[in-house]
């Protein structure tokens, strides 16, 4: 059996521009594909297990928390929250401190809709995301 874990490469004392993302991308991908063809399959109970699997995942809140702080077009703009994460130390701080929250308990608030006019008259929904919870 393969291990999948991700330990080698999310050491806790590592800069954020020293993580191998596009190995965390390629695992993510994989842990999704899986998850697809067990749906196909009908098999149920794998597919709430790799589901579980990979929302416990320190890949998947790495690259969320990317997406949210580097390569979101908005990533300067603050969310409800009031708080953005534009450093690499920054963002590491922000993964240890989402590392140490428990999922279960976790209540994200929503992003912040705003309607922007376009040229045409009619609004168009921009949704701002929170960094933290």
């Amino acid at each position: 059996m393969r291990n999948t874990s991700m330990k080698s490469t999310l050491p806790h004392n590592i800069r954020w521009e020293q993580f191998d993302w596009l190995r965390i991308k390629r695992y993510v991908e994989r842990m999704q594909q899986r998850i697809y063809r067990a749906e196909r399959l009908g098999n149920k109970r794998k597919v709430r297990n790799l589901q579980r699997m990979l929302v416990r995942s320190k890949s998947v809140l790495l690259l969320s928390i990317k997406r949210v702080t580097q390569t979101n077009k908005g990533k300067k703009t603050a969310g409800v929250d009031g708080e953005t994460a534009l450093t690499g130390k920054e963002r590491c701080g922000l993964y240890k401190t989402m590392l140490n929250k428990n999922i279960w308990n976790h209540r994200p608030r929503p992003s912040s809709r705003i309607y922007i006019k376009k040229k045409n008259g009619k609004p168009r929904p921009l949704s701002i995301p929170t960094v933290t919870s």
